[in-house]
């Protein structure tokens, strides 16, 4: 049965700025509720200590009608301690044919932050799945935002390749458990920035991957594989793989030895990836890496055993980018690379493999795949930090980090300025970075300050 729930429209309902909550005062619908005073509305009311709650059941629903259809693309779920395990968020123009547009099968509380691509809608339905808890779902608050009239917003491409559901974008509760050896990791990744080069470098034109979009219409090319590992064959699937790349006549890749590239062309929907590439005459040959499809509703982690990371853990999603740092906003989580690595046998999902390398069996070492945060207590603009640092510092408070390979000292990958040379482009770092080398960017991060998350955070 289906109650129904309204409170009254007060006068100022939007912020001063930010996007508005149009989810704020309006008709709310549930399959049920725990007892009269957690009705539905009290999920829209605007209060953080008022909140719907269902039965305790696991086929639960709140919906809430914005009252005429409106452009949407991230709603705000603040769950109480009884959260959703498994769930889904469905929109509708007519209230009868409802569409999926977000999904988390391995809820962990908190607020969750779901975005998604820009659809219309007059309801919003938050359907349960699974619970987490004994007791029914209980939302302090559920809010619906179009994001692109918010100030600021300047939504970027790099906020939602994959899917909305992916890793990448999910948010870290500021309460979760910890791993039980963060203490232990934490004070390895400090003897790791003293014993090599004393810092945490950026990366830029080496071992950091350019970034290439070819329009709907761009010739392919055929890329094939050379054996620069000398294996002794080659890889029938990612021969396949390579068969047609709409590769543009100005795609070069990166300094260095991994020569890593990217091509991602929104039109197809398609992603590859290239590692010790190379043109002999005339031919684009690359050593290993794999094409992506579908990659709008791709989870952001390259099928096992392809992509060039070590992990399987495509450079666009973990890169920071110019445009990024111009804003002053990272959106998703950020990859890092390690020196000395727990044993390739030993790894944390998101990573589906590992290159890691731990003979002596040293205690301590962690396995590619952890994600790890800032401390998001930490006032991030008292410290003193370049303007790159600080944007960075907050998104590892939000986001975190994940462990997407190893290198020769600890490090991050900015998209390659290639990617804006090679169209004739400035680069943009030299205004952003304003002179500071980029192994000086982080100088001053409080990396003493880490928190570890368990092994397979956050794995459906």
């Amino acid at each position: 049965m289906e109650t129904v729930s309204t409170t009254p429209v007060a006068a100022a309902a939007a912020a001063a700025t930010g996007a508005v909550n149009l989810a704020l005062y309006k008709p709310v619908s549930v399959s049920s509720a725990e007892s009269g005073a957690t009705g539905g509305a009290q999920a829209v009311d605007g209060q953080g200590n008022t909140r719907w709650s269902s039965q305790f059941s696991d086929a639960q629903w709140i919906k809430v009608d914005l009252g005429a259809v409106s452009n949407i693309n991230h709603v705000t779920l603040q769950w109480e301690g009884a959260y959703a395990k498994s769930h889904t968020l469905q929109t509708s123009t007519d209230n009868v044919n409802w569409k999926t547009v977000y999904s988390n099968g391995n809820g962990s509380g908190g607020t969750e932050e779901a975005r998604f691509t820009a659809t219309g809608a007059r309801w919003v339905r938050m359907n349960g799945i699974r619970r987490a808890t004994p007791w029914g779902y209980s939302l302090y608050e559920l809010k619906v935002f179009n994001d692109a009239g918010a100030t600021p917003a300047n939504p970027l491409p790099t906020d939602a390749i994959f899917a909305p559901g992916s890793f990448w974008y999910r948010e870290i509760p500021k309460t979760v458990a910890l791993h039980a050896n963060s203490a232990g990791f934490v004070a390895d990744f400090l003897r790791q920035v003293r014993t090599y080069y004393g810092n945490v470098t950026i990366n830029t034109t080496s071992y950091a991957s350019p970034l290439f979009q070819p329009a709907a219409g761009t010739g392919a090319s055929k890329v094939t594989q050379w054996d620069c590992q000398h294996k002794g064959y080659l890889d029938a699937s990612l021969a396949q793989q390579w068969a047609s790349v709409p590769m543009p006549s100005y795609a070069t890749p990166s300094d260095g030895t991994d020569g890593e590239m990217s091509i991602y062309q929104p039109s197809s929907n398609t992603l590859w990836e290239f590692w010790q590439t190379r043109k002999v005459n005339g031919q684009w040959q690359a050593c290993w890496g794999g094409r992506m499809d579908n990659v709008a509703a791709s989870s952001g982690i390259w099928p096992p055993g392809y992509g060039t990371t070590a992990t399987g853990l495509p450079f666009i999603g973990g890169q920071v980018t110019a445009e990024e740092l111009r804003r002053g906003e990272i959106r998703h989580v950020i990859g890092i690379a390690l020196v000395d690595l727990e044993r390739a046998g030993v790894y944390s999902w998101p990573a589906n493999r590992s290159d890691g390398y731990n003979p002596g069996n040293a205690a301590n070492r962690i396995p590619e795949g952890t994600r790890f945060r800032l401390d998001p207590n930490l006032n991030v603009d008292s410290l003193n930090l370049h303007p790159v640092a600080r944007t960075i510092a907050k998104a590892a408070q939000k986001y975190g980090f994940v462990v997407w390979d190893k290198a020769g000292a600890i490090s991050l990958r900015v998209q390659n300025p290639k990617s804006y040379t090679a169209l004739g482009q400035a680069d943009p770092y030299v205004a952003l970075f304003n002179g500071t080398p980029n192994y000086a960017l982080l100088n001053g991060f409080p990396w003493d300050k880490l928190q570890f998350l368990p092994k397979d955070y956050g794995k459906p």
